[in-house]
């Protein structure tokens, strides 16, 4: 597979990171555990296998979540920036909305829809690139 280089960071800059493959999987995540860490109707992700991915700047704070996930967030300015959990080893889950070019990045399909809120519309399910 072609190295790529993708970057992101928190609101402050206090934290940078990058991935350097392609997503596996670009989703809206529509779980409450999402919802209540990121204060949003909805989570957008992209997943990449954790050895493509380093922190380049700044420590995040790491937070184990009550259904035994890790979330990392900056602890300057909040910024939620990744997601781990032993159920997908050797995967990390970062924030579509901290990368550097969001916009190239699109959800495709979206989980834990049976946990929408009504209001909420689903993705129509794309294709990769």
């Amino acid at each position: 597979m072609k190295s790529i280089s993708i970057t992101g960071g928190c609101y402050c800059g206090q934290v940078r990171y990058k991935a350097t493959e392609k997503p596996i999987y670009q989703a809206n995540c529509h779980c409450a555990n999402c919802r209540k860490a990121a204060g949003a109707q909805s989570v957008a992700w992209i997943t990449v296998h954790s050895s493509t991915f380093e922190f380049e700047k700044g420590t995040p704070k790491r937070f184990r979540t009550d259904t035994a996930a890790w979330r990392t967030f900056c602890d300057v300015c909040g910024t939620s920036l990744t997601y781990e959990c032993d159920t997908r080893p050797g995967k990390i889950d970062i924030t579509t909305g901290s990368l550097d070019r969001p916009e190239d990045f699109p959800p495709r399909k979206d989980v834990f829809a049976e946990e929408k809120l009504a209001w909420v519309e689903l993705v129509k399910e794309r294709s990769g690139r």
